[in-house]
């Protein structure tokens, strides 16, 4: 796991959390959003949903107490598990020429499964849009402090940014809980007998293969009912309506002539050559067969599921790619509507042919009875076509006003925008006139400043990002005069050492005119802890060692102490993992020697809040792959601006076998093998001080 996503996650309020499966499962019925930790398997819920399990299996559970974390927002169990998943970087644009809103609908309309981050050439922070099915949720970490902002406010901030921003595909797989034993058993029995469970919704739902049946129901209905099909009704309730209006038709064609219903009498008029009287039959019984296709976008109760990614989750599969934009589908065409394209018939020529073969039979019992129609009875037979044709009047009248009425909504709505653009414009070059103001008062306080011999900063630069490009080296003004090597054998005093020993930086950037939080970039380097933490272990750390007699004890650190040369910050540490194959462990710091072997490692906790048992495991997890690949790591250290919990010391005690017990010559020491081994070494600092609080010197 990465640990800035363990300091933020550690860092959420705990929730009540059982044991084993069965606890899973109990959040995952309240609908939990947040993280839950097993030893070292960490495993993320979204909506009572487990979305991902790293660092492990969903095995690890298994009748173990674990922790749980409710995430302050759904979305951050999401994106979180999406960087540690891992994706493919489908695209990367520029703001200015691909605006954010832009992707974000194309994205959406696509079903993209995915996020978007935007932090590249973003001063004021990191901005990611989280993607499951087309569904998103907004994620920010606004300016130095990371302060945390989620839904439209998070959007609206990421919107206004200019920046460079990349689309990463993810696959996102929902993790069964597995059964638990009899707790689980029973509750699963009691959902059974008396709740309807989602997995039972999804039986009931009418499906895709439901299809023919409604589409066969509305032919007989259009063709041999006397009443048209409901548009919105279950399917079973269309087969029955089905099977009721065949049963007139069979009675007809059995019993010999009977009086005519209202529909047989339509559909003998086609004889003349109008077969339009059939059309609004079909049109009214269409529906139907839209309601059913269509269901697929609601829940069972007829809900939309928008509020929740996982709703749907074989559609999050459909597509994950970032869509083309093509003008035919944003007007709605579909594929199947382009010239070439397959399409089915529609039921009004479905039912069109029906009321055809439907009226042959009329005409033949006509003509065998040797009779033809009075004028009356034309008459009588004539007029549900007038009655149709003047329904279909009534209906264009009524469309045009309601076309007209939106056409006057809109234009109103025109002018409205075309107003406030008008003031967006005058606004805006008020503000230009403002710019222009502000900008010859700062050149004038440029200059007072100069003459004063002030320096300001040019430009600014996260405070991480700052650390991460920096590297520090161990120099000495004279080799000649007191070094690390002579305070090692005792031949050099603390103060000469310090005076004649500098910590040298170089970074990947430029420094000049460069302002972090709020400071020139040196000034913030030597007030972080990072560099306060190296300057106390290459000055104080040697000579506290010596002068407690500990130089046996704590032979790993205070033999790797003048070994060091170059310091670097937040860096990692390849260790293989197979024949040819290797991953990174990340530090916040790392001392190497000349050759650029790891010396120390070690993990800062800058937060106000105390260091946890997941930080102190975190880092013997991490130190332990470095010290079985290489022989030259003398120790790792844990430091804090707060104070240890009791578990992170149990957790150092337990890895270091340490206690009044314990028989071994040398403090805190974490055994790899019979002769190889390290230091775990916990600090606390305060006041820009540090305290070694284990071992205790």
């Amino acid at each position: 796991m990465d640990s800035e996503i363990i300091d933020a996650v550690t860092g959420w309020d705990s929730a009540p959390a059982g044991r084993g499966y069965g606890g899973l499962r109990s959040l995952a019925d309240d609908g939990f959003s947040g993280a839950v930790v097993a030893g070292m398997t960490w495993g993320f819920m979204l909506n009572g949903r487990l979305v991902g399990v790293f660092d492990g299996t969903i095995a690890d559970f298994d009748d173990e107490s674990f922790e749980a974390y409710r995430a302050p927002d759904p979305s951050l169990p999401l994106l979180y598990t999406m960087k540690e998943t891992g994706g493919e970087v489908r695209a990367q644009y520029y703001t200015e020429d691909t605006p954010l809103s832009d992707a974000n609908g194309t994205l959406s309309a696509g079903g993209f499964t995915g996020y978007v981050e935007l932090s590249e050439n973003v001063l004021s922070g990191d901005y990611y849009i989280v993607y499951h099915g087309g569904k998103s949720m907004n994620v920010a970490y606004v300016g130095n402090s990371k302060r945390l902002v989620t839904g439209d406010e998070a959007y609206e901030l990421a919107d206004d940014e200019i920046g460079i921003y990349k689309v990463y595909d993810v696959d996102v797989d929902v993790v069964d809980i597995p059964d638990g034993g009899a707790g689980d058993a029973a509750a699963e029995g009691a959902t059974a007998g008396g709740v309807t469970t989602e997995t039972d919704a999804d039986d009931a739902a009418p499906s895709d293969d439901d299809e023919p049946v409604v589409e066969q129901a509305e032919t007989t209905a259009t063709a041999e009912s006397p009443e048209p099909a409901a548009t919105e009704t279950a399917d079973d309730d269309v087969v029955e309506s089905s099977t009721s209006a065949q049963t007139p038709s069979s009675a007809t064609s059995t019993e010999g002539p009977a009086t005519e219903s209202p529909t047989e009498i339509r559909e003998a008029e086609p004889a003349g050559g109008d077969s339009e009287p059939s059309e609004p039959v079909a049109q009214e019984a269409s529906p139907s067969t839209g309601d059913s296709t269509n269901g697929a976008s609601t829940t069972n109760d007829g809900e939309d599921d928008g509020e929740d990614p996982f709703s749907a989750e074989a559609e999050w599969r459909n597509a994950r790619s970032i869509p083309s934009l093509d003008p035919r589908d944003s007007e709605g065409e579909s594929p199947k509507d382009r010239p070439g394209g397959n399409r089915r018939p529609s039921s009004s020529k479905r039912s069109k042919k029906s009321g055809s073969r439907s009226a042959k039979p009329s005409q033949k019992s006509t003509s065998s009875n040797g009779s033809s129609n009075s004028p009356a009875e034309k008459s009588a037979e004539q007029s549900p076509t007038s009655a149709v044709s003047a329904g279909k009047v009534q209906t264009l009248r009524e469309e045009l006003a309601s076309l007209k009425s939106e056409r006057d909504r809109l234009t109103s709505e025109r002018d409205s925008l075309q107003s406030e653009r008008d003031g967006y414009r005058e606004r805006a070059q008020q503000l230009e006139g403002r710019v222009e103001e502000l900008e010859t008062e700062l050149e004038e306080l440029r200059a007072e400043l100069d003459e004063s011999g002030v320096t300001i900063t040019d430009r600014s630069m996260p405070a991480d990002e700052a650390l991460r490009g920096t590297n520090l080296f161990v120099r000495y003004q004279k080799k000649s005069g007191a070094t690390l090597e002579k305070a090692h054998a005792g031949q050099a005093k603390q103060e000469d050492v310090v005076e004649n020993l500098r910590l040298e930086h170089h970074t990947t950037f430029d420094t000049e005119g460069l302002g972090v939080d709020g400071k020139p970039y040196e000034e913030f380097l030597h007030d972080s802890p990072e560099f306060g933490f190296a300057k106390w272990a290459i000055t104080d750390l040697l000579y506290e060692i010596g002068e407690t007699g500990n130089r046996s004890s704590l032979a790993g650190v205070f033999d790797s102490i003048p070994e060091a040369d170059r310091i670097e910050l937040y860096g990692t540490v390849s260790v293989p993992i197979g024949e040819d194959e290797t991953e990174s462990r990340r530090f916040d710091i790392i001392f190497r020697d000349q050759m650029g072997n790891p010396l120390f490692v070690g993990n800062l906790n800058d937060s106000r809040d105390p260091a946890t048992y997941a930080n102190v495991q975190q880092l013997i997890n991490d130190s332990k792959a470095v010290a079985e690949a290489n022989e030259t790591l003398g120790s790792a250290f844990v430091v804090t601006k707060s104070f240890f919990e009791p578990e992170a010391l149990e957790a150092a005690t337990e890895e270091t076998g340490g206690g009044i017990l314990s028989r071994s010559k040398r403090k805190s020491f974490v055994k790899i093998s019979r002769k190889q081994g390290y230091h775990l070494c916990l600090v606390e600092a305060r006041n820009g001080e540090f305290h070694l609080n284990v071992p205790d010197l």
